[in-house]
């Protein structure tokens, strides 16, 4: 049999113009953004922050988790589309964490420093601030009268966000890729059927994930525990409540045993509950719990030693008036 070799001039001219630009574009977004490591920051060469919660960054931040912040103050991507572009420093954009809000403000700012602001979905903008500023709960209830639209425009706003949740954050894009899905996102570029069988996977993901989780809301609807083997068992929670336990009875660990494992989050600083306090009476009991400002775990690879109903009544004590 005759063997055929390709020059790797012929196997780039196999590509299509669309993912010939598309590499071109994931490079260009490559050499102006970066993700910060949250245990091991790094701010070298970043110009701008897009949400960066991390201390000991002095710089122009786009952000809405200071102190001084509410839920109604405007979120990244909000703030980006109302920036000065003719004020962007010099440097890198950067942010801590990849999810729609910031991968969102980035694109909004590409697209802006291109001339392409005309072409922004305005709609789509303040659905993403809204969700982010706000929480699932509220969005489910209050979102289309907020953002006034009709039940059609409001139906194709809906799945393009759910879309861009899937693929960011289920999905976990890496940034470059999160930000140029949202610039075409922005832009009204990706093909609605696209959006759509995104929508339906996500849909069925999720309604999989529901079926298979015990979910129990108290302290006055402030609470939720969820008790599930599911992996968005956190996402599920936060569509019934602000503060999350997320209790997996048999967490698979990357040896291959299993334990019992906690998760409980808040789903910003602006939600009234002393994580923080209850994070250090749970190192109490065992130093190894950890995490960050609005999410801890449960020691790795060992069995947490708390019941479900004495974690509930640990978590409550801990809720602000």
């Amino acid at each position: 049999m005759k063997e055929i070799y390709h020059s790797p001039d012929s196997i780039e001219s196999e590509k299509s113009f669309e993912e010939i630009e598309k590499e071109k574009k994931l490079e260009e977004i490559k050499s102006e953004v970066s993700l910060i490591n949250p245990r091991e920051p790094n701010y070298e060469g970043v110009g701008l922050g897009i949400e960066i919660t991390t201390k000991g960054f002095e710089g122009l931040n786009l952000d809405h988790h200071k102190e001084e912040d509410t839920q109604d103050t405007p979120s990244a991507i909000e703030q980006a589309l109302v920036f000065d572009i003719h004020q962007l420093p010099e440097g890198k954009m950067a942010t801590v964490r990849p999810d729609v809000d910031s991968c969102g403000a980035i694109a909004v700012l590409m697209l802006k420093k291109e001339g392409k602001e005309q072409e922004i979905n305005h709609n789509l903008v303040k659905a993403i601030g809204l969700l982010d500023r706000m929480g699932p709960g509220v969005f489910k209830d209050e979102s289309k009268d907020l953002l006034k639209l009709s039940d059609e425009e409001f139906g194709k706003i809906n799945k393009a966000l759910r879309a861009a949740q899937y693929k960011i954050m289920v999905e976990r894009m890496p940034l470059a890729e999160g930000v140029f899905f949202m610039e075409k996102l922005l832009t009204d570029k990706v093909d609605p059927k696209e959006i759509e069988n995104i929508y339906q996977k996500d849909e069925q993901d999720l309604s999989k994930a529901r079926a298979e989780s015990k979910i129990e809301v108290f302290n006055d609807n402030k609470v939720v525990f969820i008790e599930s083997l599911a992996k968005r068992s956190m996402e599920i929670g936060y569509e019934n409540a602000p503060v999350v336990i997320a209790y997996n009875p048999a967490f698979k660990w990357p040896d291959g045993h299993a334990t019992p494992k906690y998760s409980i989050a808040r789903y910003d600083n602006h939600i009234k509950f002393d994580l923080e306090g209850l994070l250090k009476e749970l190192k109490k009991r065992n130093p190894k719990w950890g995490g960050l400002e609005n999410i801890i775990g449960s020691p790795q690879g060992e069995d947490p030693g708390i019941s479900p109903e004495e974690m509930k009544k640990l978590v409550a004590k801990f809720i602000l008036d």
